[in-house]
């Protein structure tokens, strides 16, 4: 398995995380707004010409399913940091996740796994 290609949606959340007085559900929504226009407009693009030209219309099917996948992450990454600032501040939690109540919960490190035997 090899590392995950370099996403500048993903980073740029995982920054709107680390950014105080930013929250990141809002960057979410702006970005994934942006996305569903376009795939109104590649949408309108296939309903008035992709339909008689095979090539621009595997083009644009393949972009629909592009942006659709993104759509969908962000919809995921929304839920789960929803999920995150639902869980109860108390004491025992910042021994749990390392961060103290009320403030942005820390991005866990990814150790890379490649070409690691246990």
């Amino acid at each position: 398995m090899s590392s995950p290609p370099r996403d500048e949606l993903v980073m740029k959340v995982l920054v709107a995380l680390r950014v105080p007085g930013t929250d990141a559900r809002d960057v979410i929504q702006v970005h994934r707004r942006y996305l569903v226009e376009l795939m109104q407009q590649w949408t309108r693009i296939k309903e008035a010409e992709a339909e008689s030209d095979l090539s621009l219309a595997l083009v644009v099917d393949a972009e629909l399913f592009r942006l659709d996948a993104t759509v969908r992450w962000l919809d995921a990454a929304d839920g789960r940091i929803k999920r995150g600032a639902d869980l109860p501040a108390d004491p025992q939690a910042q021994t749990t996740t390392g961060t103290t109540p009320g403030t942005t919960p820390a991005v866990p490190r990814v150790r890379r796994r490649i070409g690691v035997r246990r």
